[in-house]
């Protein structure tokens, strides 16, 4: 009887830690927190950030100007989640390699980056989705296109207003996901 008891009381607490895990999921799960008309706008949203990420990456390959080129520089890390690894664009069969070795290689050397085309997000997951989009990068007036899938992370992070601590939903570009 006692251990019928114990085994009892075991699952219990193993349904109750399952439970806690999964409620601690979604708390950080894009769905439980909005609506999907509210996610296909920040999905919309996240199309507009991916534009103006390569904006300033033109901007950072033609700049002279150094204390300009390190305002643009912050201004591309802030639109990204740690150092992502991109595409280098650079090579003819193009690898990943992280962010600021990617801005090494454009510096100084007027390259131009254009989405041409975007497709609807596609799988969403906890706190991200994939953006599929066709990018043209023109060096030299010599353009090559690539069909790029990006992942772009939604999540909360805290903001602090004077002494007030608010949680505010935020997106990141993340990795670029398949080989070209």
């Amino acid at each position: 009887m006692i251990l019928k008891n114990i085994f009892i009381g075991f699952l219990f607490l193993l349904s109750g830690l399952g439970w806690a895990q999964e409620s601690g999921m979604k708390s950080k799960s894009i769905q439980t927190h909005f609506s999907q008309a509210s996610i296909e706008a920040f999905q919309d949203n996240s199309q507009h950030k991916l534009n103006e990420f390569y904006e300033y990456l033109n901007l950072y390959s033609k700049e002279k100007n150094k204390e300009l080129k390190i305002q643009i520089k912050k201004n591309i890390l802030h639109l990204t989640q740690r150092d992502i690894e991109i595409h280098d664009f650079m090579e003819n069969n193009p690898n990943l390699i992280g962010l600021h070795s990617f801005l090494s290689k454009i510096e100084n050397k007027s390259y131009h980056f254009e989405i041409i085309s975007a497709s609807k997000p596609t799988e969403l997951g906890i706190n991200q989705w994939v953006n599929p989009y066709r990018l043209k990068v023109t060096l030299n007036g010599i353009s090559q296109e690539y069909d790029v899938r990006q992942i772009i992370y939604f999540e909360p992070i805290q903001k602090h207003f004077g002494s007030h601590t608010k949680s505010v939903w935020d997106i990141k570009l993340g990795c670029q996901k398949s080989k070209l």
